[in-house]
């Protein structure tokens, strides 16, 4: 189709929702897929009606011809979805415009963040999992879960009489070899033997806690009504083994177990 051929009105079925605007509008970035099908290379589908018809959700794509049209940005509560929509399209100018809004750059900061437990996004994945496999006649389900941020917490004290105070992680790996830790660590029955998942170590200076908070936080944004166990006979909380060695070194697990509670109604 010869690029003469597109009238100068055009109208669109976006996924069943339907648009008029110019081709002009639709050539405005050059470089973009909405350019594309309308520069006459390709062939553009046309519904039964004779609309020309794109296979996208017709949701948000009203915000991207108002950008086109006069660069208008959409409200801050579909920023994310407008995002994915100008990122498909490839309008750069728009995503590039949306990358410094207060909802992008908050979702930037929170992959970056999640991006420093190793197999995060695959520990919820397989929560979920495990919560949707119990029984039927249930109310709810219950997932054990151990965080740890280090697997062994070192102290030492300099005197016989002063308070154990955290060793650094250099230490704690020497003492593991000058004591053989490891075959103390191996003796040990750990909370974690409970937990149905497990997620650890790793290295940023984020508690075991707050990263329960943020699972919890990520469960609710799925739709699941979630809260943490507090059930006695669950044994939640951090691991008390520790192991003294003489009078100036000990080390104690660093393992903590969580309940997450799944109501289904």
């Amino acid at each position: 189709m010869a690029a003469e051929q597109f009238p100068k009105v055009i109208e669109l079925n976006v996924g069943g929702v339907h648009f008029t605007t110019s081709l002009s509008t639709l050539r405005k970035y050059e470089d973009s897929m909405l350019a594309a099908m309308f520069s006459g290379r390709h062939n553009v589908v046309k519904d039964t009606s004779g609309c020309y018809f794109i296979d996208s959700d017709g949701t948000y794509f009203g915000h991207i011809l108002n950008f086109l049209r006069r660069g208008q940005l959409p409200p801050l509560d579909v920023c994310k979805q407008v995002y994915l929509e100008a990122q498909y399209f490839g309008i750069e100018p728009l995503a590039s415009k949306l990358r410094e809004t207060p909802p992008i750059i908050g979702e930037s900061r929170r992959q970056h963040f999640l991006g420093q437990f190793p197999n995060y996004f695959q520990t919820v994945e397989t929560l979920i999992r495990i919560a949707t496999e119990t029984e039927y006649p249930l109310k709810s389900s219950t997932v054990l879960i151990c965080l740890y941020r280090k697997e062994l917490v070192g102290y030492s004290r300099p005197h016989k009489q002063a308070r154990y105070l955290k060793m650094s992680s250099e230490d704690l790996e020497k003492g593991r070899k000058l004591f053989n830790v490891d075959i103390h660590v191996a003796t040990h029955e750990c909370k974690e033997g409970h937990a149905g998942v497990n997620l650890g170590p790793w290295d940023a200076e984020v508690e075991e806690k707050e990263v329960f908070k943020v699972i919890l936080q990520d469960l609710r944004k799925r739709g699941y009504s979630v809260r943490e166990s507090s059930e006695a006979r669950l044994e939640v909380g951090k691991c008390q083994w520790s192991h003294e060695f003489g009078q100036m070194a000990k080390v104690s697990c660093g393992k903590h177990l969580f309940g997450v509670v799944f109501d289904w109604w």
